[in-house]
């Protein structure tokens, strides 16, 4: 049986994140496995050639037909509905197989030949709509509305995107399975010996409180300013680590919080932050704060569990089905419910012990290998 992927997100960044990331690690996991035949496919706006390099770095080693498409990226055509009718998606892009796998919905092709599949995040931009860029929601809208209208069969990363899919559209419960994610599980594991690598943070030693995302309003990160102004003026050397950067969303009124937080000189914004560093920075927190107001599925409380780093997270959408019995959970609306976990790790190393056995526990649960081998049922009861 021959699979097509859409490898688009895996390939259009330098630095992927988010669904770029989970497509990069579904097909190097599928890939790895070998149960079906597969090819790529992506494009490169204006050919600019850098996705096909990305593609060789990613996936060359695999030696699979890479099918891409330099004239132009199909989805900047997205708001004139015809340019499909056109083309099929086999003709523009060159690529035939018996299943195309879109990792994200945005946005699926209207004329394929072949068997349609695609995965679904999450669709909290529609409860959650001011938390959506105006520039975005419209592409979200558009591409959910020809989901619905197309019904593919659909992998869903959380049992919360399942039922969003189920709430928003009338797609049939059987065209819906749900395929967790996971995390880096080779580079991810505590590593609390090299923390001075990260330069210029930690010139002295200091305990800390950990955020690790993209700056957006979803990740309640002025939220998590606010309950540490609670709590700061009883840990004095205590510091707030919020790593991360914009996506779509402003960030403006997040870092004027913080610039006019009392307690600026102990919040640190040291932006993006490779691998290594992440690593670094789980292992020696305090704790993960990861309040955020919704996520489909929430990898970075795998990540924390993997480095031995406790987590307090938010008790909406997919997060208690990621963090299971091993996280602190808050209503994330309620700043002062926040202040006073952070309060209850900072002051307990009984507690943050007992955390972190339990976080090590949590995350055996999920690889990438058995989110393939699920992916791979899917595709089987496809044909």
């Amino acid at each position: 049986m021959k699979i097509v992927i859409e490898a688009q997100h895996a390939v259009q960044n330098e630095y992927p994140r988010g669904v770029g990331y989970y497509s990069i690690q579904l097909i190097k996991a599928l890939l790895l496995r070998k149960k079906f035949d597969y090819a790529l496919t992506f494009f490169d706006y204006n050919g600019q050639n850098s996705n096909r390099a990305r593609a060789e770095k990613h996936f060359g080693r695999f030696n699979i037909p890479f099918h891409e498409c330099a004239e132009l990226d199909y989805r900047a055509a997205i708001r004139d509905e015809g340019v499909y009718e056109i083309k099929s998606y086999n003709g523009y892009t060159g690529s035939h197989g018996d299943i195309f796998h879109f990792t994200n919905y945005i946005t699926i092709p209207t004329k394929l030949s072949g068997k349609l599949l695609t995965t679904v995040h999450d669709l909290n931009w529609i409860p959650y709509e001011e938390g959506t860029s105006e520039q975005l929601r419209p592409l979200l809208k558009i591409s959910f509305d020809r989901m619905a209208r197309l019904k593919p069969i659909i992998i869903a990363c959380s049992q919360s995107a399942k039922s969003e899919i189920l709430k928003y559209s009338d797609i049939p419960a059987e065209n819906i399975h749900v395929v967790y994610q996971s995390y880096d599980e080779e580079g991810l594991f505590p590593d609390k010996e090299n923390i001075k690598n990260i330069k210029p943070l930690f010139d002295d030693s200091f305990e800390y409180l950990f955020f690790v995302g993209t700056f957006e309003r979803k990740k309640n990160i002025v939220r998590i300013v606010k309950a540490f102004e609670q709590i700061a003026g009883s840990f004095k050397d205590l510091r707030l680590v919020l790593a991360g950067k914009p996506t779509w969303d402003d960030p403006e009124p997040i870092y004027r919080v913080i610039k006019e937080s009392p307690y600026n000189g102990r919040i640190i914004t040291p932006g993006y932050i490779d691998a290594d560093a992440k690593r670094l920075l789980y292992s020696n927190a305090l704790c993960l704060v990861f309040p955020s107001i919704c996520e489909g599925f929430g990898i970075p409380v795998l990540e924390a569990f993997a480095c031995g780093c406790p987590v307090i997270t938010a008790d909406n959408t997919s997060l208690p089905e990621v963090g299971g019995s091993a996280a602190i959970y808050v209503n994330a609306l309620q700043t002062q419910q926040l202040a006073h976990e952070m309060r209850r790790v900072a002051d307990s190393q009984s507690l943050r012990d007992e955390l972190r056995q339990k976080g090590f526990e949590q995350c055996k649960k999920f690889s990438w290998d058995k989110t393939a081998e699920r992916v791979e049922s899917v595709y089987a009861g496809m044909i």
